[in-house]
């Protein structure tokens, strides 16, 4: 018995208008009751008003190599950078470390400030008696599933 054609169903046109951003939220408990006009608010997902904060301290940098994907940044993957957030232990920064561009997470290693990598194989980049300059502190990681 031949087999039944497959329907394919075709991707929509892409288009500069803002997406629809549904209002789904993940609840912990339910206090109140739900507002019924809540399922007539007319939302859109814009993702320059979510991601980027101070645009005109804000740039995108793609991130080359393996050393962050322990924490969630992969080869290919787009960061966006602010450079108007004061670094503190434990944020992933972007600097230029001993004339090379740099993605690591700023932290305590001895008890001394380092730039450290998640994985085992980059040892942490101590900054005291270094030439390191901060480019900005990474504030969202994009991450495309599909080339």
């Amino acid at each position: 018995m031949p087999s039944q054609p497959t329907t394919v169903a075709t991707a929509q046109p892409l288009t500069s208008q803002p997406l629809p951003f549904p209002p789904l939220h993940g609840r912990a408990g339910f206090s109140g009751f739900p507002s019924p006009a809540q399922d007539y608010e007319q939302r859109t997902l814009d993702l320059n008003v979510r991601l980027i904060k101070n645009p005109t301290q804000t740039f995108y940098l793609t991130a080359r190599g393996d050393s962050m994907e322990g924490w969630g940044i992969f080869d290919g993957d787009l960061l966006v950078v602010d450079r108007s957030v004061q670094p503190r232990l434990g944020h992933i920064l972007v600097a230029m470390f001993n004339e090379e561009v740099l993605i690591k997470r700023y932290a305590l290693h001895g008890g001394t400030p380092h730039l450290c990598s998640s994985h085992p194989h980059y040892p942490p980049l101590p900054l005291k008696g270094t030439e390191c300059q901060l480019w900005g502190v990474v504030r969202a990681v994009v991450h495309e599933y599909l080339p």
